[in-house]
């Protein structure tokens, strides 16, 4: 990741998947299995955390 994260600003990163993770999160919550809601979860969390 780090060096994808050097060619690329977190701040674009960030701005260029909020609506992704959020459709993601949504489609989780709406027809995900069990283990696919929680790994999902977990990633998005991470991920919003690093975005603030």
């Amino acid at each position: 990741m780090s060096g994808c994260a050097s060619a690329v600003s977190q701040g674009a990163i960030c701005d260029g998947t909020r609506q992704a993770r959020a459709d993601h999160a949504r489609a989780l919550a709406e027809d995900g299995g069990d283990l696919s809601v929680v790994t999902g979860a977990r990633l998005i969390g991470l991920i919003d955390a690093g975005c603030g």
